[in-house]
């Protein structure tokens, strides 16, 4: 696929992070493909430039602030349908259905994350898959988690809880990144960080780039044989039954 980034903010300080999401989840990406909250676009750019083609791609971002301060972020040129819209206004008879529905770090932004799921059954072809990570472990939860509009963090019972089943069978729950719950414990909720200062800057360019460069790959070694009891994500895979 031909494609150029005509700026690569998002993914330039976190590349191994982004590439790490998108194997964990790439296996079950399929062609019909519904991103829920686009953000600052860098997943769909990982999708963009690692999967070769798909029959439709729609992405949507219900921020009006996000959908428009990212417009210009990447040039995905017209193989990707991006919109300022809210999840439920999405209805099968204007966009179709869809194979693959994602939410990368999402449903922790939605207060009602049962009745999200929910719709996106109705959205759904029967055998479509719904790709979720969401971030783990409520002991962590900060001001860090407030400040990103969090409604909560998950265990496997809380997330569970979130899933109909008679709607869904899960496929796979696991959780990911067990090396960043020491980090984020430390600087999130023993030292206060606040990432949207000065310090917090200088955090992420500094622990952030030894994080992206030297642990992420290694725990995305590891991953590929062991899963741990605890991660800072938890990542599911549901099958519409």
């Amino acid at each position: 696929m031909d494609w150029t980034f005509e700026h690569e903010k998002g993914l330039g300080t976190l590349a191994n992070y982004r590439d790490y999401q998108y194997n964990l989840i790439s296996e079950h990406i399929g062609n019909k493909i519904l991103e829920v909250g686009s953000g600052d676009r860098g997943f769909t750019a990982e999708i963009f430039k690692n999967k070769a083609s798909w029959e439709k791609f729609i992405s949507i971002e219900p921020s009006e602030g996000l959908y428009n301060q990212h417009l210009n972020t990447y040039n995905f040129g017209e193989s990707i349908k991006f919109f300022n819209e809210d999840l439920f206004n999405i209805r099968p008879d204007s966009f179709g259905k869809f194979d693959t529905i994602i939410f990368i770090h999402v449903l922790e932004h939605i207060e009602d994350d049962l009745k999200a799921l929910n719709h996106s059954a109705e959205l759904l072809e029967t055998g479509g898959k719904v790709l979720i990570e969401v971030p783990a472990l409520p002991f962590l939860f900060s001001e860090h988690d407030k400040m990103l509009g969090h409604y909560r963090r998950y265990t496997k019972r809380i997330l569970k809880s979130a899933i109909d089943s008679n709607k869904y069978k899960i496929e796979k729950l696991w959780y990911s990144d067990p090396i960043g719950v020491a980090g984020s414990f430390l600087y999130f909720k023993l030292l206060k960080k606040k990432l949207n200062t000065d310090e917090g800057s200088d955090l992420i360019k500094n622990q952030g780039g030894v994080y992206d460069k030297y642990i992420i790959p290694f725990e995305k070694r590891i991953e590929k044989h062991i899963r741990f009891p605890f991660g800072l994500s938890l990542n599911a895979v549901l099958h519409k039954k």
